[in-house]
């Protein structure tokens, strides 16, 4: 009896297994063998490198390199291993084992362990696969900046993707480890500089190691760029202004191209890239001297003296003055006999001068005397005329708009009525008013084009759209300025001597604009050669001081530096 119950309960247990193999075989073999497969196949996402951005003559400004990367498939990894991996990387066993449990992008995807590790190192790991079973070396595209902070803020940096971005974005384009523009040129234009995504599926042993590729898509490189910039001019115009907080631009007049657009300080955009520099990248964010700023379109001041053109264009537009209109500088002006005075920077007097002497000399008393005639929405109008207090239409990021006041903008912002002492400051480039550099570059610019609009720009276009349009301001009036500039430099009497050269004529306006508690801020801007403009210019020192000295003498050493590279005629 006992012989056949052990007997039936074996036939049962064997139809019971039976049928679990029946069932595991035939319901679940779909299931199964699809885990085996997702076992042996790993899919390695493969990003695109970025495209290249080139200067106005074909040389590489940003680049990339080769990262040797260390990868695991958590899969195939032993406990075993940290300890090796630990002292060959010189990174904590924990740390290493939080990284390899990190999230993928896909469930067989290799996890980043190190990125961008030196090529020795890279071998000796490859040398050592047979104990590091789960490990890979992956070579991948980095980004490169070769000339550092000599066009950092033009380029701007790149960053790693964030979670939200990544949940949001085209999954074709950017994955888990991405990295996406953070500033400038990398924003601007992270579209174009980003190619099309690529990706292996390969087939793995039980070790982890690799059978061979199931299927592979090649990566689509981003497209390249070209800018404007002369890297050779940029390079010697950052020289010039090394040790200073400070921005210089200059524009091709005839094609409105900027062939220099320089800032200091500056940023090694590498420190955004290379793992190794989370220190420098906290440093940058931190550094109260703003190194990350573009003190050319990102930060806005008062003009000062440069802002007097504008103030001249409004009296001689509105009729309140003709070039030869005369004040009398005794060193002060007052608007009424019970009145505070307002001064005049030559405390003794500039005597009695007409426009171009005015100019020349840059007295506050005649232009306080023009604004007088004037009301603040007069020259408001003519500065928006020629381009201040809007932003620039410029690929770039942070573009301040600065500021241009009239009465209006006091009643709704401050709250209180406009004063016409409040005039006279305005009239002089300070008060409420901001510009940036690159405003002033382009207000010169329509002035040494005789009111043709221009819209400065810094990428090449292949068909630039050529605007025609002029500003509203008459030619007469336009060309009484220009003369009066020419005064500033060439005269005995002029606030630009300092920058003047001995090859050709300059026509230019200084400015020196108060910042207190702090030292004045030193500008100058014009155009050259007089008499047949090529370039126009803005030299801008943050604290410099006088604009007639400190600017100027930067002026005199940017045209020298133009003249030998583009126009050695000149001598």
């Amino acid at each position: 009896m006992r012989t056949r119950l052990f007997i039936g309960a074996c036939y049962l247990g064997l139809m019971g297994l039976a049928s679990g193999l029946f069932y595991t075989q035939v319901f679940q073999g779909e299931r199964y063998r699809n885990i085996s497969e997702k076992n042996r196949i790993r899919l390695i996402p493969l990003e695109a490198p970025r495209g290249r951005v080139f200067d106005s003559k074909k040389n590489i400004l940003v680049t990339n390199r080769p990262s040797f990367d260390v990868v695991a498939a958590p899969e195939d990894i032993s406990p075993q291993i940290f300890p090796l991996l630990s002292k060959l990387l010189k990174i904590p066993e924990s740390e290493l084992r939080r990284r390899v449990k990190s999230k993928r992008e896909y469930r067989f995807a290799p996890a980043m362990v190190e990125e961008d590790i030196p090529k020795e190192l890279a071998f000796q790991i490859e040398e050592r696969r047979a104990e590091l079973p789960g490990i890979m070396i992956r070579v991948s595209s980095m980004r490169y900046y070769p000339y550092g902070e000599t066009a950092s803020h033009i380029i701007g940096y790149i960053g790693k993707i964030n979670e939200g971005e990544y949940q949001k974005l085209d999954r074709e384009r950017y994955g888990m480890n991405s990295v996406i523009g953070r500033a400038g040129l990398e924003k601007i234009y992270d579209g174009e500089l980003r190619g099309w995504r690529g990706g292996k599926q390969v087939e793995v042993n039980a070790k982890g190691e690799m059978v061979k590729v199931l299927r592979e898509k090649y990566p689509e490189p981003g497209k390249d760029l070209t800018i404007t910039i002369d890297l050779e001019f940029q390079k010697r115009i950052m020289q010039i202004i090394k040790g200073d907080h400070a921005s210089v631009a200059v524009l091709d007049l005839d094609s409105q191209n900027l062939m220099a657009m320089a800032s200091r300080p500056a940023f090694d955009p590498n420190a955004f890239v290379q793992p190794g520099r989370a220190k420098d990248r906290a440093h940058l964010l931190k550094d109260e001297e703003a190194p990350l700023m573009d003190r050319g379109i990102s930060s806005a001041y008062p003009p000062g003296s440069v802002f007097k053109l504008v103030t001249a264009i409004a009296g001689l537009e509105t009729g309140k003055i003709t070039p030869n209109t005369r004040f009398v500088c005794n060193g002060s002006f007052r608007l009424n006999s019970g009145s505070r005075p307002f001064h005049c920077w030559n405390h003794q007097g500039h005597g009695s001068l007409n426009l171009y002497e005015a100019l020349e000399r840059s007295c506050n008393v005649y232009f306080y005397n023009v604004a007088s005639r004037l009301s603040p929405e007069d020259i408001a109008r003519y500065a928006r005329e020629l381009g201040l207090g809007e932003k620039m239409k410029l690929d770039a990021t942070n573009i301040s708009p600065g500021l241009v006041p009239d009465s209006a903008w006091k009643t709704k912002k401050i709250k209180a009525k406009w004063y016409q002492g409040e005039t006279l400051t305005f009239g002089i480039g300070q008060g409420y008013l901001l510009t940036t550099p690159l405003q002033i570059l382009r207000l010169v610019s329509i002035i040494a084009k005789n009111g043709q609009h221009v819209e400065p720009r810094f990428v090449v276009e292949e068909n630039p759209e050529r605007v025609e349009d002029r500003v509203e301001i008459r030619e007469e009036n336009i060309k009484v300025i220009k003369r009066g500039m020419l005064h500033v430099v060439e005269s005995p009497y002029g606030t630009g001597q300092l920058a003047r050269v001995d090859f050709t004529q300059l026509a230019a306006k200084t400015g020196t604009a108060q910042a207190p508690p702090n030292k004045a801020h030193s500008w100058m801007t014009g155009f050259f050669p007089y008499n047949a403009p090529k370039i126009a210019f803005v030299v801008f020192v943050e604290h410099g001081g006088s604009g007639g000295i400190t600017a100027a003498r930067i002026v005199k050493d940017m045209l020298k530096v133009w003249r030998d590279m583009y126009a050695p005629q000149m001598v």
